[in-house]
């Protein structure tokens, strides 16, 4: 059975201790918008793939070190390059610059010519970001972008709940309590509604973290008497 938007402000309300008077309709659903983006970026926070994942994929251009990111970016995963033929076995992963720590006289014009191809770099620039070496070779599909998309928003109160809020929709519900009692100032109320929020939440977390469980095999002791 699915779980609705009106099924999350439902309980709101009444944890809340309110009606559709107090908490409208309206209000309810900017609020679970906004508890679904808290939602689905403290889980990433921890190490949870929550979002979706997309690839994207962008011509390499030779002499064109900057590229943007796709418009639907919620956070990115890693940049790989092809740094040969075209064919898929040859992209590399791209590793993060540090521009704080560019190592000995080395600079940024240094490594846009002379970074090894095959361990390539980014430097992320915000919309943006640009990979070292700057490329000498042009590559269709040649630049692979791994992200989160960004969470599409409920667009009324009865949209579907999806995984993996639908796990415990209550989550959803304390966190959306924890912003209308800020709203109306009572800091004491938000606190203790952000608590269950982080309570639900680590429950949610101990239900994702395992990729997968496998019943324990007994394993005999390999043993002798020169362990002794």
């Amino acid at each position: 059975m699915s779980v609705l938007v009106s099924d999350v402000l439902t309980y709101a309300r009444q944890i809340a201790q309110t009606d559709s008077n107090g908490l409208t309709d309206a209000q309810g659903l900017l609020y679970a918008n906004d508890a679904l983006e808290y939602f689905i970026r403290d889980l990433i926070d921890r190490d949870i793939d929550a979002a979706q994942i997309q690839e994207a994929y962008t011509d390499l251009i030779v002499g064109t070190g900057s590229y943007a990111y796709p418009s639907d970016k919620f956070l990115l995963k890693t940049i790989e390059i092809n740094t040969g033929s075209g064919t898929q076995q040859d992209f590399t992963q791209a590793s993060k610059l540090d521009i704080s720590n560019i190592q000995g006289t080395e600079s940024f014009d240094w490594l846009r010519v002379n970074q090894d191809s095959q361990a390539p770099l980014f430097d992320d620039h915000g919309d943006t970001f640009e990979i070292f070496p700057t490329p000498t070779v042009g590559i269709t599909g040649g630049l692979k972008i791994v992200y989160f998309l960004i969470p599409t928003e409920f667009a009324s109160t009865s949209s579907v709940i999806s995984y993996p809020a639908s796990l415990d929709y209550r989550c959803l519900a304390c966190k959306i309590v924890e912003l209308y009692k800020k709203q109306l100032e009572k800091t004491e109320s938000a606190v203790i509604f952000n608590q269950e929020y982080k309570e639900r939440l680590g429950k949610i977390i101990r239900i994702l973290a395992p990729e997968s469980q496998q019943p324990i095999k007994p394993q005999a002791l390999q043993m002798t008497g020169w362990n002794f």
